[in-house]
């Protein structure tokens, strides 16, 4: 048996390393490795009063802190019966889309864009294609902008509160925005014309797809492509811990799993934008490859741009400023679920007394750390062999790339006995 090394993925948000394993020059086995250091989230939450605890998820991640803001102030209200209003719930649907937009203008533009053009980092292809580069950056920018307004900062945002927000935005505000997204609509994005040449590989057609319902960026339960659903995920989910990698794995029915704007854009088609659904037929998704996820994201930030649009067509319309709900109860259990541009992303806390006593946490990346082992072998599997150690590397890179990974979301913590 031969071991290949891969010291550090490249282009990719956090630090991860791969092992290669062959015999007789086919390979047999990969291990992604996600070995960035250890968070401890789960555990500096317990004990801390409810009304701090989304402040803290924020800082799990600077390009995700949204949705885990959003997650934890959903599974806090579920546990204390807290029931927001219908603009609080449209003010974080819009924060969320402003993520989407922010991350996967990052993930493509920037990370990605680089393999477009055989190109060694997006600083060539910026010199190959400014048009494109600077479509990124407006995208990025965009996002960025209702990221600040509505999260209180652009990183590690401190605004979004069980119950409501700190601050609500003015219609002065909500009108800046709405003017940068009607000036992103203006002509068909560059990306969708380039992004579609992208040769696929990373088989993942025996992975089970799975998404949160019923809205597109949150819900109350996990739907899969294998047809399961459960409001609880310890119904469908199950968490592993592997000696090689500080992320867990997690698997449905025994079966690898696999979540992100593949999964929504096939097992959410009917709540796409009207712009994105056109696009979906015209791509040509196939949800057997995880590389067509990158297309699946460029789908996503058209669905984004519409969506948000019409948030604030709604918001605009409500003059009334939301109303702070009241708290029911000070002891409960809740789960809450939102979908990162990652993926499905699960907070769930016990609280007693107003403080938190037990604190569980699942990310896009650790769900999808299986199948990211499945998709290389697939993909390594695929190509002539002899095999040279260099397009091992530039292959499996690709393919992981394709996944989106964020590691430092997916080593939030582990098991202290």
């Amino acid at each position: 048996m031969g071991r290949i090394e891969i010291g550090e993925l490249t282009r990719v948000e956090g630090i991860g390393k791969l092992e290669v394993v062959l015999d007789d020059g086919i390979v047999k086995d990969v291990k992604v490795k996600l070995i960035e250091g250890l968070r401890f989230f789960e555990v500096i939450t317990r004990g801390l009063s409810f009304y701090d605890v989304p402040d803290i998820e924020a800082r799990i991640c600077a390009i995700c802190h949204a949705s885990h803001s959003v997650a934890s102030c959903i599974a806090i209200e579920n546990a204390l019966g807290i029931k927001v209003s219908k603009e609080t719930q449209l003010l974080r649907e819009l924060l969320l889309m402003g993520e989407l937009l922010e991350s996967h203008a990052l993930h493509l533009y920037f990370l990605v864009s680089p393999d477009l053009f055989g190109a060694p980092d997006v600083i060539e292809v910026a010199k190959k294609d400014r048009e494109l580069f600077e479509e990124g950056l407006s995208i990025l920018e965009t996002g960025n902008i209702i990221r600040e307004l509505l999260g209180g900062r652009p990183i590690h945002g401190i605004n979004v509160k069980p119950g409501g927000f700190s601050r609500y935005p003015t219609e002065d505000e909500l009108l800046v925005i709405k003017n940068k997204l009607e000036k992103l609509l203006e002509g068909k994005l560059k990306i969708l014309s380039i992004i579609k040449e992208m040769s696929h590989m990373g088989e993942i057609k025996n992975c089970a797809h799975i998404v949160c319902m019923d809205e597109y960026l949150y819900g109350d339960k996990i739907l899969s492509s294998t047809g399961v659903e459960a409001k609880d995920y310890r119904e469908l989910l199950e968490e592993t811990s592997q000696e090689y990698t500080n992320a867990k794995h997690i698997t449905l029915d025994g079966k690898t799993v696999v979540t992100g704007a593949l999964s929504r854009v096939f097992l959410k088609e009917d709540k796409l934008s009207k712009m994105a659904k056109e696009l979906r037929e015209e791509l040509l998704l196939d949800e057997s490859y995880i590389t067509y996820n990158n297309i699946a994201q460029a789908v996503e930030i058209v669905h984004a741009i519409e969506r948000s649009l019409e948030i604030i067509k709604t918001l605009l319309s409500r003059s009334s400023k939301p109303k702070e709900p009241k708290l029911k109860r000070e002891s409960g259990e809740g789960i809450g679920y939102v979908e990162a541009p990652r993926g499905v992303l699960v907070h769930h806390y016990r609280i007693e007394d107003k403080n938190v006593i037990y604190s569980n946490i699942i990310t896009p990346t650790a769900i999808n750390q299986r199948s990211m082992e499945v998709a290389t072998i697939s993909a390594l599997q695929s190509l002539k062999r002899p095999i040279r150690e260099h397009i091992i590397r530039s292959t499996a890179e690709y393919v992981i790339r394709a996944f989106d990974p964020c590691i430092s979301c997916s080593v939030h913590v582990t098991n202290i006995h």
